[in-house]
Formats: C-alpha cells, structure tokens, sequence
C-alpha cells in the first residue's frame, strides 16, 4: 500500500494525468459541484448503490423530523447485508422484531438484500422502468413503494426464514409473486417522510431554487432529484450531531482487471461528519463484515482491510488515499462489486462500492453494469454497485463544496 498526502495544486495535475490515460471517473476536484448528478445514473448503471450516501442523508433527515421512529440497524450478529445498496433503516418496532428474529434463528444468518428505501432510489428504479432498463418489469412511482414505509425488508435466503419472520410480526405480503419482500405490519407506515426529508436537503443547499416542502412528490421534486448530488449534498441532515460521515471528491481505478494483474485505486474524501476520524479508522470489507477481498493486495494489513488511518481527519478535512489490487482468479462474473465501509472504534460508517470489470477481455468490453434483474417495484432491489472506495490516511484541509 502508498499512502501520500498531497498538496491541492499537486493533486489536481494527479487526476489531470489519470484522465488523460482514460481512468478517472470524476476528474472535478474541489468544484462548486459534486462529483455527479443522480441523472447521470439513468443509462450507465443498474443499481441504487449510486445514490446511497444521498439516501443516507434523507434518511437520517427522516430522523431529525421523527426523532426514534426511524431507526438504523447493523450488519453483524446474526444480519449479513447482501448487495452494495442495502440502506438498513426501519421503524423502532420493526427492528426490534427483526432482533428478536434473529435472537429465535438458531445461528443461521438473515441476509438481506434490502431495506429502507428513499425517495432517490426508488426515482432511479421508476424511470429505469420507464426506459425499459435493467429487467425491472414494475416500479411504484416515488413516494409509494412498500420500502419507503420504513417497515420492509427484502431476505435473501427467505426460505429459511419464512417461519420464523412471521412468528415475531414480519409478514410475506408480497406472494406469490415476491417472497423475498416482508412487511412489519404492526409498524406505522412513513410514506412521504422522506420526500419531504428531501425537500428539506434541497432547500437547505440550493436558497435561491427553494421548492415547496410538503411531502408530496411532483413534477418540482422530482427535477430536484434528478439535479441533485448523487454522492450527497454539502449541508447534511438539520440535526447531525455527534456522526461520523464521509463524501468522495475524486476517484481512480482500473476500468478492467486481469487474472493476476496489479492496479492501484486511488481516491479523494472529506469528512462530512460532525466527528473527527481518530487514527486507526480502518476500511473494512462488508456486506457482509469481516469478509476476505477477492482484490486483496499482499500490501493490505488484512485480507479484509486495505489500509488504517494513519492519523486523524478533523470534521471538514479531506485526505487522499492509494491501495493496491489484484485481479481476481477467472470463474466468476466479468464485472465484480467489491462493497467497503469505514470502521472508528466500534461504529462503522459509510456504504462504499467498487467496481471493475474483470477478465481477459479487451477493455471496453463491458456489460453496461446492469445488475438488477426482474421486479423493483414493492419486493425487489437492485444489487450491484457505483465505482470507487471511500479511505483516509491523513488529513487535507480542503473548502466544502458549495
């Protein structure tokens, strides 16, 4: 592993370089303007995994309005999370039914392969519907999915499980068609929360274009989602305290990896939390934890680590990151999502996906990225993931964005 921390001017003629030689994704380091738009998802991509720390925000916007009634829950004891756009919120009541599910489990683990669902995601997956993308064959319009309820989950493996969820308030109600879907019935139903947790974020990070906040989606929220970051925007949740959150400003990575071939990912992050990173801050593979990486590098401190933090990242600061990978041993898919998140202590943070093609083939040919297959309406979400990994190892003052 290389670990360096540049100055600005030093780092811009870096990425300059690498979009030169065709490997950089967002070349724009330090612009008024994030790194994409969640429109600039609609044709290159297939899974929610894009806007996820926008959807972070509006959730934990949600919990700023109805403070204890949208709660977080975590991978691990029991719960693995499947797929790189898992955004694992639900209702008080729904989570502590699903702990008591995994309580009664007998040691088999719960995977699930979707959650809480926002407002942004659920626009990504209607108007792929719309375009005929991605083997979605039905969506709800936004602001009505069953997910943005707050009381849904999607379960990988719900066979094993379609005795034990019911018994504790987690009902099948999507069958025959989808039983991978469950509904927390007993739950109140959030619904229009998180438009209008968007609406908030908006308004709060674009004065001069302000939109009604009424929870309701329209023709006006719907082209503020479209314009909106998808990495998320500058100004955060109307009540973070005390949180650790991250942002990418710039990213570099193989576009294709061979069997055996050594490449470097290479990135750019800010701090958007009100927390500093304290030294040992590691970035951990997930979805599920502790796993072996199949791009781990001999350089990496763990085969489920990359790198730890150095030293510290104040709130506000940015540092940049380079990591060794190794292709893969052929077998697999030609496009492989490697899912990371950062770990402080006991809290872990972030929802970070990388992905490279993978194989002999010549580069370009790709697969589009499409990953979602069959419905995505009320039951299914798709897998799948957007490019890059979050890290820092040293701290570098940098302006928010604007």
């Amino acid at each position: 592993m290389v670990t360096r921390v540049w100055p600005l001017a030093a780092l811009a003629a870096i990425v300059a370089g690498a979009v030169a030689a065709g490997c950089v994704d967002q070349p724009d380091l330090g612009t008024s303007a994030a790194a994409s738009t969640v429109d600039d998802h609609l044709t290159t991509t297939c899974t929610t995994a894009v806007v996820l720390e926008l959807s972070r925000q509006v959730a934990r916007e949600v919990e700023c309005m109805a403070p204890g009634q949208l709660v977080a829950f975590s991978e691990g004891g029991g719960i693995d999370f499947t797929g790189a756009a898992v955004l694992p919120y639900v209702t008080a009541p729904a989570r502590a039914d699903l702990l008591a599910a995994v309580a009664a489990g007998g040691g088999r683990p719960l995977q699930i392969t979707s959650a809480y669902r926002t407002v942004v995601q659920q626009y990504l997956l209607y108007r792929w519907f719309q375009l005929g993308r991605c083997g979605i064959t039905a969506a709800a319009v936004p602001g009505n999915s069953n997910h943005e309820s707050g009381r849904a989950i999607d379960v990988g493996n719900h066979d094993a499980w379609a005795a034990t969820l019911p018994d504790v308030g987690w009902a099948q109600t999507v069958l025959p068609a989808d039983p991978v879907h469950f509904d927390h019935l007993a739950s109140a139903d959030m619904r229009g929360a998180d438009v209008l947790a968007f609406q908030r974020l908006w308004n709060r990070n674009r004065p001069g274009d302000v939109i009604d906040d009424d929870g309701l989606y329209g023709p006006m929220t719907a082209a503020r989602i479209a314009a909106a970051p998808a990495e998320g925007f500058a100004i955060g949740p109307s009540c973070a305290t005390g949180t650790y959150d991250v942002a990418v400003e710039a990213m570099t990575r193989p576009p294709r990896l061979a069997p055996g071939e050594a490449a470097t990912v290479g990135l750019v992050l800010r701090n958007t939390g009100d927390l500093a990173w304290p030294a040992g801050t590691a970035l951990v593979t997930a979805e599920p934890a502790g796993r072996a990486s199949a791009l781990a590098d001999g350089s990496w401190p763990a085969p489920d680590r990359p790198a730890v933090l150095a030293a510290a990242v104040a709130p506000g600061a940015a540092a940049d990151v380079t990591f060794d990978v190794v292709g893969p041993e052929p077998g697999g898919a030609d496009e492989l999502t490697e899912s990371f998140a950062l770990t402080a202590g006991a809290t872990r943070f972030g929802a970070i996906a990388l992905v490279i093609d993978v194989g002999d083939d010549p580069a370009g040919a790709t697969s589009g990225g499409c990953s979602t297959g069959g419905r995505a309406g009320d039951g299914a979400v798709g897998g799948g993931a957007v490019a890059l990994a979050l890290l820092a190892l040293a701290a570098l003052p940098r302006r928010r964005r604007r």
